[in-house]
């Protein structure tokens, strides 16, 4: 009676085929988990995390090029439509990145896990510059400081001219014409230096130097107040009227300088600028090259994965 025999030896050879099979399924499983190009990260998903990250790379200077128009736009309204479309190229490469996170969390690669963590901390730098030159960049205040000066206070300096003129022929064919005139001259000038400065002060950066530029003009103005009132001194009463109108003119030109310097004070465009063109500009770089070793690293899989 062999029968139970076979049958035992069919027990074992069944139990030495299950044990085979066993360990080449855990080979294959463990071959599965080091590779970079399997447990989903499938050759389709490689490919989507490619055009991602290229997007992202176009967006990014996209955001960057977008800022820089904002900073150098001349008017409030061309400011805030190049500020709109730098956070619009920003907000697509926060969605883009959430897109790879999600990538990251169903197939944690650890070099990726890396890189995209790299990417992020430089990325929340990256936004918060660039909410701040944007901020900056809206307020236009330099560009404003710029028209006032040529506008208002171009307007308002002529008024004055046109007043030391008219004071002037009072005197005309009497005893203290030269007198008169050789003190409208020195106002003149001197409310002319005053004008002169404003441009400095609105380049100027420093706040030593606008106080250096601002004490300048104080300087200038009291040399104007004194030749008006020694001109108010040599009238009569019945012609103190067009003294009058000369301060009058002059207190005008006055407040459009203070304006002037007030918003030149706030800087905003050249805040903006230096940013942009400082720290901003190294961030940048650095955000780049990070989605540039992202997109070199995903490339390379690719082939693996069509092998």
């Amino acid at each position: 009676m062999q029968f139970p025999k076979d049958k035992e030896r069919s027990a074992v050879v069944l139990g030495l085929g299950i044990t085979v099979i066993l360990i080449l399924l855990f080979s294959f499983i463990s071959k599965q988990y080091s590779n970079p190009t399997s447990m989903g990260d499938t050759y389709g998903n490689i490919v989507e995390k490619k055009r991602i990250i290229a997007e992202m790379r176009v967006q990014l200077h996209q955001s960057v090029e977008m800022e820089k128009n904002a900073v150098m736009a001349p008017t409030d309204e061309q400011a805030r439509d190049f500020a709109d479309q730098s956070r619009s190229a920003s907000r697509t490469v926060e969605q883009n990145l959430k897109q790879l996170n999600t990538f990251i969390e169903a197939v944690p690669l650890q070099d990726e896990q890396k890189l995209v963590a790299e990417f992020t901390t430089c990325w929340s730098e990256f936004d918060k510059l660039d909410q701040t030159i944007l901020e900056f960049a809206v307020q236009n205040t330099n560009y404003k400081a710029t028209a006032l000066s040529r506008e208002r206070g171009g307007q308002t300096l002529q008024q004055f001219e046109q007043a030391l003129e008219q004071m002037q022929q009072l005197y005309a064919g009497t005893p203290a014409e030269s007198r008169a005139a050789a003190l409208s001259g020195r106002a003149m000038i001197a409310a002319l230096k005053m004008y002169t400065l404003h441009s400095p002060h609105i380049a100027e950066a420093s706040d030593e130097k606008m106080n250096h530029i601002e004490a300048q003009m104080n300087g200038e103005e009291q040399v104007v107040m004194q030749a008006l009132d020694e001109l108010a001194g040599m009238v009569d009463e019945a012609h103190r009227k067009a003294v009058l109108q000369a301060k009058t003119a002059f207190a005008d030109f006055k407040e459009a300088t203070a304006a002037v310097i007030h918003l030149s004070r706030q800087n905003s465009n050249i805040k903006s600028l230096e940013l942009s063109l400082g720290r901003k500009r190294i961030i940048t770089a650095q955000c780049d090259e990070i989605l540039t070793a992202y997109q070199n690293l995903v490339g390379s899989r690719t082939f693996k994965a069509t092998k």
